[in-house]
C-alpha cells in the first residue's frame, strides 16, 4: 500500500503540469548527480562546430542567468539522406546522464560518419536548459515540459513540436532517467517491438543492465522493454482529455512517429554505465537505419 508521501509524489509528477513557479529541486528523489556544468557542457557541444551544424535553438532565463538549448545536426553529404533520427536530451534537467551522453554520442557519430552518411541525426540539448542548470526536473517557470505536449504552454515543448514538423524524423529517442534499478525503454505504439528487443539485446551485450521492473514497480514483459498496450493508450487518452497533459511519447504516437524513451537509473553512481546506455541505444538505432 503506497504511503501518503508516495501518493503526493505521484500526483506531483504525473497529475500536475505546473508543480511550482520556479525550477525547484526535489531532494527526496535521491538523484545521484554526475557533475553537470552548464558552461562547460555548452563549450563542449559548441566545439563540434565544423564537424556538425551547431546553433542555438532557444534560450531560457532564470535569476539573471540565461542558458541555451543547442541544436546539433549531422552535416549533409553528397548522398541523399533517407532516414532521420531526432534525439531529445535533458527534457528533465535533473536527469544528467541523458545530457552528458551527448558529447560521447557526437564523438561516436562523427567517428562512424562514413558508414552513417545516409542518416541525418539532430540532437536538441538540453531541452530544459534552465532546469539542467538548476538541477531541476522543471523549467524556469516550474512546468514539467514532458507533461506539456497537449497544450504547448512552454517554449521548450513548442520547440520540440516545431522540430518534429520541420525535421520529420523516422524515430525519436528521448533520453531520460528514473528511480528503478536498471535501464528500460518505453516504446510507443508506432515502434516495431521485435526491433526494439534486438536493440536492447545489443546494448545489454555492451554492458547495460536491463531492468525487470519499471519505475512503478510493474514487471516488464521482456527485459528492459515497456511496450505500448491498449490499456496504456487508454490511460494516455484519458490523461490528455481530462487533465490536458501528454508526454512526448504519446504526442509522437498521435503523429505516427515511433518514439523510444530510455530510462537509465539515476540511483547508480557509475557515470560511465549511465552514459553508456544512452550512447549505445542511439548508436544501435542509427546503425540499423543506415543499413536500411
Amino acid at each position: 500500500m503506497p504511503t501518503l508521501a508516495e501518493l503526493q509524489q505521484f500526483a506531483r509528477y504525473h497529475l500536475v503540469r505546473r508543480v511550482y513557479d520556479h525550477p525547484a529541486r526535489d531532494p527526496e528523489l535521491e538523484v545521484v548527480t554526475l557533475g553537470y556544468d552548464p558552461k562547460a557542457f555548452e563549450a563542449e557541444v559548441r566545439s563540434f562546430e565544423g564537424r556538425f551544424a551547431v546553433r542555438e535553438a532557444l534560450r531560457g532565463s532564470y535569476r539573471g542567468a540565461s542558458w541555451p538549448v543547442l541544436e546539433v545536426e549531422s552535416k549533409p553529404s553528397s548522398e541523399a539522406r533517407r532516414r532521420r533520427v531526432l534525439v531529445l536530451s535533458g527534457v528533465h534537467g535533473n536527469e544528467q546522464a541523458g545530457i552528458l551522453s551527448v558529447v560521447p554520442l557526437l564523438e561516436q557519430l562523427y567517428a562512424e560518419r562514413a558508414s552513417l552518411a545516409n542518416v541525418a541525426v539532430r540532437v536538441l540539448t538540453p531541452v530544459n536548459a534552465v532546469g539542467a542548470a538548476e538541477v531541476s526536473r522543471f523549467n524556469g517557470e516550474g512546468y514539467d515540459i514532458n507533461r506539456d505536449f497537449r497544450r504547448f504552454y512552454t517554449a521548450e515543448a513548442r520547440l520540440v513540436r516545431d522540430a518534429l514538423e520541420s525535421f520529420r524524423p523516422d524515430i525519436v529517442l528521448s533520453l531520460h532517467e528514473g528511480p528503478q534499478d536498471a535501464s528500460f525503454v518505453f516504446a510507443n505504439a508506432r515502434c516495431d517491438v521485435e526491433q526494439v528487443k534486438r536493440w536492447l539485446s545489443e546494448i545489454e551485450a555492451k554492458g547495460t543492465t536491463l531492468a525487470r521492473k519499471d519505475y512503478f514497480g510493474s514487471m516488464l514483459p521482456s527485459p528492459g522493454l515497456s511496450p505500448s498496450t491498449a490499456a496504456s493508450r487508454l490511460v494516455v487518452r484519458l490523461w490528455a482529455n481530462t487533465l490536458g497533459m501528454m508526454a512526448a511519447n504519446g504526442y509522437c504516437d498521435e503523429r505516427g512517429i515511433p518514439e523510444l524513451t530510455l530510462e537509465s537509473s539515476w540511483k547508480s553512481p557509475d557515470r560511465a554505465a549511465r552514459l553508456r546506455a544512452h550512447v549505445d541505444l542511439c548508436m544501435a538505432v542509427v546503425r540499423t537505419l543506415a543499413r536500411q
